[in-house]
């Protein structure tokens, strides 16, 4: 199973928020430092694929392919465009000329929710290190709790195009039930982070080992679930990134807002603006009051109907179980006023929801990651002497 955020079609503004993430992506990845290499015949570079292994991976395989981007991976076999269906515009142009060597694998995991590749292994991994390299790096986890060829259309094939490399990761659990992942709440979010650092760091040495010297620059960046990792990866391995764009990242704060807050109340309200009469008005109000913008209303039946109420139920089950007792991830669509409703659900009243929270947005609790502690493979760049960190973050509407 894929647990996928999947907005309506509709036109987007030039400027609007799609416009906005882009331009700030511009904006952290222009212009790399390092002149382009030049092109490498496919002779050459495929002689060395059994010499580029990545530290700490569990498994891996390597195959050189005369196009990096969708527009020959689709048919290579080596993405999976279900991964990141819904991600992007239908007519989103699909760059093309990247040939280089892709790089499937895992790192050592105990859950099994991922079955690409056909190893129902989680923790998995795709690197790309383009022919024509501008010596930059770009690494990425996933949105929602989408697989590791996710960003394909929206990141990879955008930043390959352009001469970095590129690494993501399925953030070590996937699916609508990535909760069962981790012994106590919070763990399977808490794994996403681990993930991402430890793949970064393997990247790196990866791209020293195949290019015969370290990236030039690391950038960090992902949308939605991928956008809190941006930030949290800043936040706690400073010295391990140039900076990064955090694309409508989702925000977790143990005070709120977080999706716990603000979902709760779109549960309630929303089915009485629907059924429209007398109390239509104040529902509308209380969305309003709740987060959701006036012009944002043309959204809300399908986010209803696919995001809110499952977003609600997954999350609070991985953050808070005992709320609803022995029931897994709640009621769908219950009516408030069911006993253990998601619908009812106050995040202030609920002590041991905080804990949870808070531990997010801290250094990764042993143990997170499949109850394995993988040990850097490359250390992360001295900080500069001043003693401030040479990140910086490029927050995306």
């Amino acid at each position: 199973m894929r647990f996928s955020f999947r907005p309506p079609t509709r036109s987007r503004r030039r400027g609007g928020p799609a416009g906005l993430a882009l331009a700030a992506l511009t904006c952290a990845l222009a212009p790399a430092p390092a002149a382009a290499a030049p092109a490498v015949p496919d002779a050459i570079h495929c002689t060395h694929l059994t010499q580029v292994r990545v530290p700490g991976a569990e498994h891996q395989r390597s195959a050189c392919l005369g196009e990096l981007t969708t527009a020959g991976t689709v048919a290579s076999g080596h993405t999976d465009p279900a991964d990141w269906a819904g991600l992007t515009p239908k007519d989103l142009a699909v760059p093309s000329g990247v040939p280089g060597l892709q790089i499937d694998g895992y790192f050592p995991d105990t859950s099994t929710t991922n079955t690409n590749n056909g190893w129902n292994h989680d923790a998995q991994f795709v690197i790309r290190l383009p022919d024509r390299w501008n010596g930059g790096l770009v690494v990425a986890g996933t949105p929602g709790n989408r697989e590791q060829y996710a960003n394909d259309r929206a990141i990879a094939d955008w930043v390959l195009s352009r001469g970095y490399a590129y690494a993501a990761t399925d953030k070590g659990n996937t699916g609508l039930a990535f909760h069962r992942d981790g012994k106590e709440p919070g763990e399977a979010i808490a794994e996403w982070n681990h993930r991402l650092t430890q793949l970064t760091r393997a990247a790196r040495a990866t791209v020293a080992r195949h290019y015969h010297r370290p990236p030039s620059r690391t950038l960090v960046t992902g949308m939605s679930n991928g956008g809190y990792l941006v930030r949290w990866q800043l936040e706690n391995h400073p010295g391990l990134y140039d900076g990064g764009v955090d694309w409508e990242g989702t925000l977790w704060r143990s005070g709120g807002p977080t999706l716990l807050n603000f979902l709760p109340r779109a549960l309630r309200h929303y089915p009485v603006l629907a059924a429209g009469g007398e109390e239509a008005d104040a529902a509308r109000r209380a969305l309003h009051a709740a987060g959701f913008p006036a012009g944002s209303e043309f959204l809300w039946p399908y986010h209803h109907k696919v995001y809110w109420d499952l977003t609600q139920r997954i999350y609070r089950e991985e953050l808070d179980p005992g709320f609803d007792g022995p029931t897994e991830a709640g009621t769908p669509f219950c009516a408030p006023g069911t006993p253990a409703c998601d619908a009812d659900y106050d995040y202030a009243a609920r002590p041991r929801a905080a804990p949870s929270v808070r531990a997010l947005n801290g250094p990764a609790r042993p143990g997170a990651g499949g109850g394995r502690q993988v040990r850097p493979s490359l250390a992360e760049p001295a900080r500069r002497q001043d003693g401030e960190s040479s990140s910086r973050t490029v927050r995306a509407a």
